[in-house]
């Protein structure tokens, strides 16, 4: 697996776009999407039912170039980080240093 183009694309990339949720409105388990600008970026707020009579709310924060910072899931009182960039990038980075390691081990 070629780390440094993963490590690229999740310091560049975009994961999921503001426009993609949008599209999320249209789909029938969606009771709402909502947007508003969080000072730094977008917030967007997602109400889904995922199974009979049960909703979750997913909270989305976006930087001010659209990129994915954080996702948070909400089910009741239980609240849950889906994706936080800065935490996968440093896992990512680990793994990296990790595997150097082991290579320089084997050499």
């Amino acid at each position: 697996m070629d780390y440094i183009h993963e490590l690229y694309t999740l310091t560049e990339g975009h994961i999921v776009t503001p426009s993609e949720l949008l599209a999320n409105a249209k789909l029938p388990n969606y009771e709402y999407v909502k947007f508003s600008n969080n000072g730094i970026g977008l917030h967007v707020e997602a109400r889904c039912l995922v199974e009979e009579g049960k909703y979750v709310i997913f909270n989305y924060y976006f930087d001010d170039a659209d990129r994915l910072q954080k996702l948070v899931m909400e089910s009741g009182k239980i609240s849950e980080v889906i994706f936080d960039r800065i935490v996968e990038i440093e896992k990512l980075r680990s793994k990296i240093r990790i595997t150097k390691r082991l290579a320089k081990i084997r050499n």
